[in-house]
């Protein structure tokens, strides 16, 4: 489960020694819609992809994989996953507030921070 942190780890160690670089390729699949809640597999449009397909990757979600390992191994329990999960969500809404009363960049900003 924690294959993905140990890879990068190693990679990280490697190139602080003089060793690197790396390039580490991750397999990922997006399992929600780009423009919004209405959209793809968690909206009322219809998706391209086969539901099969969908499912296949949903039961490979490393968030939740991840998370039944700490429970099944009793790193966490309910009770603290429960309290991560708030967390998170307190984070988020924070965040959108922010987002949301915060100014649009100026026109001179626009291509700052976009790479070739």
């Amino acid at each position: 489960m924690l294959e993905v942190f140990e890879t990068a780890k190693e990679a990280a160690t490697a190139c602080r020694d003089g060793r690197g670089p790396f390039f580490i390729e991750a397999i990922t699949y997006r399992l929600r819609g780009h423009v919004g809640p209405d959209d793809n597999i968690q909206g009322s449009h219809t998706d391209i992809r086969p539901q099969e397909e969908v499912d296949m990757w949903k039961k490979k979600d490393p968030i939740v994989n991840f998370e039944k390992q700490l429970l099944d191994n009793g790193v966490l329990s309910e009770s603290e996953v429960s309290e991560i999960k708030k967390e998170i969500d307190q984070e988020v809404r924070e965040a959108h507030v922010f987002a949301n009363n915060s100014l649009f960049p100026e026109e001179s900003e626009l291509n700052a921070y976009v790479f070739k």
